[in-house]
């Protein structure tokens, strides 16, 4: 199998192959490399991971070896991106010409988490009670998703004309306990997607689903979604914080008051209770107040904590939780006495949707109450425990935890014999090497693959470096920055994209330039202030003398041909600062066993986001722009040239804060 495979791959991304003969292919040798080097992997039942530069065209890369080895042999293909729109892509775009340059008619599956869709028995049950559940615009709303759902063909709420609240949503969307295909049958949203997923050779889902999964199935060794399946994890340099999140564990305030108000809303007087003895409406009261005292302490108690530690929680809002019982459990006993309450309403019940319904909701109520029990415990040692505090003082305070070291939890379980793993991403190497990312995700030993870039960055891109500006930290950084950013602008005069690494300093700049770039005839765009991340994109990518300014969500994920985007401007090295927990915790870990905590984790997360960065320029091959680097210490520090270095080869300018001769001379590579 493996020739035969690996023959008809190679023959598809040929010269004059298959996908050579599409209207607007051409052949790419670096994606008929990755292709075959999947279709091997697959054959063999090996694992691999492949950098594949922006340009190889690495989804055709893994999916069409992927769909010919699920049909040819009954595998199960489980494709897994970053996110629900890459879902999408991948479904409306990138497959269909998989299956025609292949020959196949198989079917493709997406799936996304379950409730993401409605569940129509849960529809019809919660519409004919809603009055007793929800107020008037809850009631209005019910109506409207019941309208809707006549219409829709997937039941996805992504189609939804408005946004529900999310009570209202919680009622009629699937539910464990509640939605299964015992109770609903075929005519459930979910359960059909469910059904799709089974019948198709291949399925897509995103990064948080399958780790949730994951996460749901920890007390096994090995984690299969399926029987005989195989998994192909695209952008997969965002795994190791999807995959802490999935296998952690998330508290907050607003779940417990939500899973609460499931029994009864003091506001509406409306609840799976409302209707009950006295005393059951009383236990949630209780329950409801002491969730808000709990929380509120919890908040009160971690911003002490942080203050003590000399990191004020003005300037953080994750505050790290090193030792057990942090307070006492002051809602562990409500919460037990509302299950309770739960548990003989739930076995009164003459109706079986209410006896299912009040079920699932005391299972919420459960999982508030142990999960904050295991926070306060902490009886696993090999978490990381914090308190994420909310933006302004509001009260959604959350507890969480997540695995010190992803890879130690993951690798065991994900990298198991007889199928394969095949992760890919634009940007996983450092100084040439998979070994950091393998690491990482528990990956170490797996085969590795580094593809070059398809593009001629020699010819479209130039790397320029402000050589004598003060470094960061400095006092004279946050005064020289604001004079350097305007003077790169003007060498394109704008279309150019400016990465931040703190709000403050963004806003800084922004409120010192504001003037100078109007009057340039440009279009300041600030995120946080003038819009959201997608709008803001639209915008820059419609006007074209416009000036973007963004922090960490714009150093990836951001795809810009053309002449809308000519300069991306990086005001600061991205070193992470080390005030995350999971960042300090990954650090003590290297430093207990001797390491060193910069050169193993600082620097190559650094390198990593840089290469990001640097990577929103160029994305076709007729892309042209300049690179700006306004932090001297990369060709001031040692480390420089290992940033220098993660980058196609190309010509590199150091510019001088004096004189209008820009170009000084070569940085020797």
């Amino acid at each position: 199998m493996t020739t035969e495979l690996k023959d008809t791959v190679e023959s598809i991304f040929s010269p004059g192959g298959a996908l050579a003969r599409r209207e607007g292919f051409e052949t790419r040798p670096q994606q008929g490399q990755m292709a075959a080097a999947v279709a091997s992997a697959l054959s063999e039942g090996r694992h691999l991971i492949v950098e594949a530069p922006t340009g190889v065209g690495k989804t055709l890369g893994y999916l069409v070896p992927a769909l010919l080895f699920a049909v040819r042999e009954g595998r199960k293909a489980v494709i897994s991106t970053h996110t629900k729109n890459l879902q999408e892509q991948l479904l409306q775009k990138d497959f269909p010409i998989a299956r025609s340059v292949t020959g196949s008619e198989a079917a493709v599956a997406i799936l996304k988490g379950r409730r993401n869709y409605i569940c129509t028995t849960r529809l019809e049950h919660t519409a004919g009670i809603a009055p007793s559940l929800f107020d008037e615009e809850g009631v209005g709303q019910i109506s409207r998703i019941r309208e809707w759902s006549l219409r829709t063909r997937d039941g996805d709420a992504e189609g939804l004309e408005f946004t529900p609240r999310p009570d209202v949503w919680d009622a009629v969307c699937s539910e464990q306990g509640v939605c299964s295909s015992g109770i609903c049958g075929s005519h459930c949203f979910f359960q059909r997607a469910k059904q799709r997923a089974r019948e198709a050779p291949v399925v897509i889902l995103n990064h948080a689903l399958f780790f949730s999964l994951m996460g749901v199935g920890a007390g096994t060794e090995e984690y299969y979604l399926f029987p005989d399946d195989f998994v192909i994890f695209d952008e997969a340099h965002t795994l190791e914080s999807v995959a802490g999140t999935g296998i952690g564990m998330k508290i907050s305030h607003r779940q417990a008051v939500l899973a609460i108000h499931k029994f009864y809303h003091p506001g509406t007087k409306k609840g799976l209770l409302s209707k009950r003895k006295k005393k059951n409406t009383a236990i949630c009261t209780r329950a409801e107040t002491a969730a808000d005292e709990f929380f509120a302490l919890v908040g009160s108690t971690a911003r002490a904590l942080g203050t003590e530690s000399g990191r004020g929680a003005a300037f953080r809002h994750d505050i790290r939780i090193r030792n057990p019982h942090l307070i006492a459990d002051s809602l562990g006993d409500h919460l037990a006495a509302l299950e309770s309450a739960a548990r003989a309403a739930e076995e009164d019940a003459d109706d079986m949707f209410r006896k299912q319904e009040i079920g699932a909701a005391r299972a919420s109520v459960q999982s508030v109450r142990t999960g904050v029990a295991a926070f306060l415990e902490q009886l696993d040692r090999d978490l990381t425990y914090w308190v994420e505090l909310p933006p302004g003082g509001g009260k959604n305070v959350t507890l969480c935890a997540a695995p010190s070291d992803v890879g130690q939890v993951l690798g065991p379980r994900l990298f198991r014999e007889g199928s394969s793993v095949i992760m890919t991403s634009a940007t996983l190497s450092v100084n040439g090497s998979l070994e950091y990312f393998q690491s990482r995700v528990g990956a170490s030993g797996t085969d590795g693959l580094i593809l070059d870039s398809p593009f001629d960055h020699a010819r479209q891109m130039r790397l320029c470096i402000a050589g004598d500006i003060a470094e960061p930290e400095t006092e004279g950084y946050s005064t020289e920055l604001p004079r350097w950013i305007l003077r790169s602008i003007d060498r394109t005069h704008g279309k150019a994209l400016v990465l931040f690494t703190s709000t403050s300093a963004m806003r800084s700049a922004a409120a010192a330039l504001a003037g100078e770039i109007s009057d340039r005839g440009l279009t300041l765009m600030v995120q946080g202030i003038d819009g959201q991340r997608h709008q803001l994109l639209e915008e820059f990518k419609r006007d074209i003398h416009s000036v973007l300014f963004g922090l960490d969500s714009f150093w990836m994920g951001v795809d810009v041909p053309g002449e809308a985007l000519e300069h991306v401007i990086i005001t600061r090295l991205p070193f992470a600062f080390p005030n995350h927990p999971l960042i300090e915790a990954r650090l003590e870990g290297i430093a207990a066993r001797g390491g060193n905590s910069f050169m193993e984790y600082t620097l190559p997360e650094a390198i990593l986001k840089f290469k990001q960065g640097a990577g929103r320029l160029i994305r076709t091959k007729e892309d042209r722009g300049i690179v700006t680097i306004l932090d001297a210490r990369i060709v001031r520090k040692s480390y420089g040239r290992a940033f220098i270095s993660s980058l196609p080869p190309c010509p590199v300018e150091i510019l001088s804060s004096d004189g209008e001769e820009e170009y000084l001379e070569p940085f020797e590579r």
